[in-house]
């Protein structure tokens, strides 16, 4: 048996490079939306009028964070929900499908200006003052 150190490497011109760069898909955080307990989330495609359910799927972390003391550990943001999107579609949410398509038909009519009903969360936390 014979082992080969040399390593083989992959040599392409400088646009086959750039293509292989171009066809790799970038993922990125678009935002953060605080979610109202028990609705669904839906994204509406304008371009083929068309409505699906998003899958949202819920991290397994947990970040401990110490007390004030610094002998106990506070587990905090256990399950954070996460969900891949298109930015082209628009995104709400709505009890059930049979809801979210008579929102979409409100939109569709002119009877609501803005189909999005998400509330952006705050970096400043929450003011009770």
């Amino acid at each position: 048996m014979k082992i080969i150190h040399d390593k083989i490497t992959q040599q392409g011109s400088g646009p086959e490079q750039e293509l292989v760069e171009n066809e790799k898909q970038e993922y990125k955080l678009l935002g953060r939306f605080l979610r109202t307990k028990g609705l669904r989330l839906f994204a509406y495609k304008p371009i083929q009028n068309e409505l699906i359910e998003v899958d949202i799927t819920i991290q397994n972390s947990i970040n401990l964070i110490p007390d004030e003391t610094g002998t106990n550990l506070i587990p905090k943001d256990i399950g954070v929900e996460e969900a891949s999107i298109n930015s082209a579609d628009i995104h709400f949410e709505a009890l059930n499908l049979k809801t979210a398509n008579k929102r979409v038909e409100k939109y569709r009519n002119g009877k609501i200006k803005e189909l999005c009903n998400l509330r952006e969360a705050s970096t400043e936390g929450i003011k009770f003052y």
